[in-house]
């Protein structure tokens, strides 16, 4: 799907909820989206590669191609699919070796969603170390200057097919840039008149927001943080949440994801999350692990029981 059809979708005001899953490759690119679908999911997100490995294998055409045809059947006029970044890349950080490998490592993620079409990157700003997060934050601006320099030279970018970094919050652990909502607004405004501005987004994890210490677990608690990230960061920044429910108290500086309405933040924090105005018409991914169909179902039917009622 093109980002300007997934944009497209995501502004209609009445819709029913675009809510999915991270779903594995394994088998093919277009089997993930077989078993997204199985499972009821209306979007999905995937990694590309080995998320704790440098080594990117080569797309196959032909799996690229079957890849694009699948998301183009499937069973919604819409079907947003989302790709989640590395872990390994650092583009916070002040080690010089470490920086080297982040940037293409970064340029080859961008370069494979524009392979198989997927209009959004997902990735981490990533950790300093034991120094100002004003100077890693800077590097992370540094960073992204450096990965959309590249990619404008490289012979195999497809323009036709652009693709956005979501820039996730982070969950408050230690030189972890990214934790607070200004500190993203930070990197927005230090790429806010380049000529890629606008392939910078936001994604936002509820998980990482309530470790940090953004307290989610009551309507009148996510109608605050919303108020406060909406003061620093603009309505059309914002394309995707981190559906999670969390393990660890809120700001424990712990990320642990569990399934919505299972953890610390609970059923009623998760349905004013999912009626919010400025939320509700976003896609909705959870990310905790799936271990057979059975459970994927569950997963998806119930949190989609929990957006048809109002706790």
């Amino acid at each position: 799907m093109s980002l300007s059809n997934c944009e497209a979708e995501q502004s209609t005001n009445e819709r029913e909820l675009c809510l999915g899953a991270h779903i594995s490759i394994s088998g093919s690119f277009a089997h993930a989206v077989s078993i997204a679908q199985s499972y009821g999911c209306k979007c999905m997100q995937i990694f590309t590669k080995n998320p704790r490995t440098w080594h990117a294998k080569y797309i196959e055409p032909s799996l690229a191609a079957a890849f694009h045809e699948a998301c183009e059947h499937a069973s919604h006029a819409s079907f947003p699919v989302f790709a989640h970044g590395s872990y390994l890349a650092n583009p916070a950080s002040s080690k010089p070796a470490q920086i080297e490998k982040s940037i293409p490592s970064i340029l080859t993620e961008i370069m494979r969603c524009e392979r198989l079409h997927i209009p959004y990157l997902v990735l981490h700003c990533g950790h300093g170390q034991d120094e100002s997060l004003s100077l890693a934050s800077d590097r992370v601006i540094s960073c992204l200057i450096e990965v959309y320099s590249h990619l404008q030279e490289h012979p195999d970018h497809d323009h036709c097919h652009p693709v956005m970094i979501l820039l996730e919050n982070g969950p408050g652990d230690a030189n972890c840039v990214g934790s607070t909502f200004e500190e993203l607004a930070t990197i927005l405004d230090g790429v806010s008149d380049l000529g890629f501005s606008k392939l910078i987004g936001v994604c936002f994890d509820t998980c990482h927001a309530h470790a940090a210490g953004y307290a989610l677990s009551t309507e009148s608690e996510v109608g605050s943080v919303c108020d406060e990230f909406f003061s620093v960061i603009e309505h059309q920044r914002l394309h995707l949440i981190h559906l999670n429910d969390a393990a660890h108290p809120c700001g424990s500086g712990r990320d642990r994801h569990l399934p919505p309405g299972e953890g610390l933040i609970g059923n009623p924090g998760f349905s004013a999350l999912l009626h919010h105005p400025f939320l509700r018409n976003l896609p909705f991914i959870c990310e905790v692990p799936i271990p057979d169909s059975k459970s994927g179902q569950a997963l998806i039917h119930s949190v989609t029981e929990l957006c048809m009622r109002k706790e």
